[in-house]
């Protein structure tokens, strides 16, 4: 529970935490563009996301990055490149991991402590784990014989132990 000082405004400001997440929403819509349900999903993420944000919401946080993943999912079913697929749902997961990181630091912190260093360690480790896990995936698509769904069924088990590994 935030302790109010005076007026009763907020005094929590913008952590670099939340701007990640705004650009990686930013970075699933442009993923998703080819198809149009899946961009109007993606848009509507990305808003959930910085709504979220701005009211300090994290279940609003995590429905908006669910939905970037059900765009990046529409898109895949479209036209979309399976880098483009890669993209979307790794800048889903790390929106909602990054947004929600903010936000506990937000409940966590004082304002006037300075957590841009551990915010953008942070954003570091979940960019190598995503990296990490997206060479394996994209690997394990390349080597399916085309025409099959397993390799469609590995990027989304990769999506999936990203968000399990980090939430660890």
């Amino acid at each position: 529970m935030a302790v109010s000082r005076g007026s009763g405004t907020d005094r929590r400001r913008p952590r670099a935490s939340h701007a990640l997440a705004v650009l990686a929403s930013v970075a699933v819509v442009a993923a998703v563009r080819g198809s149009t349900m899946a961009t109007l999903v993606g848009l509507v993420g990305a808003g959930a996301v910085l709504a979220g944000l701005v009211r300090r919401s994290e279940p609003s946080v995590v429905a908006g990055g669910a939905a970037l993943f059900a765009a990046t999912v529409l898109a895949a079913t479209g036209p979309a490149s399976a880098e483009r697929v890669l993209l979307g749902g790794f800048g889903a997961v790390i929106a909602a991991d990054l947004g929600t990181f903010g936000l506990g630091i937000d409940r966590d912190a004082d304002p006037a402590v300075a957590t841009t260093r551990v915010e953008l360690l942070h954003a570091v480790g979940s960019g190598v784990v995503a990296v990490l896990t997206a060479g394996v995936g994209y690997a394990l698509f390349e080597t399916v014989p085309s025409g099959g769904s397993l390799g469609v069924v590995a990027l989304l088990l990769g999506g999936v132990v990203l968000a399990w590994l980090l939430r660890e």
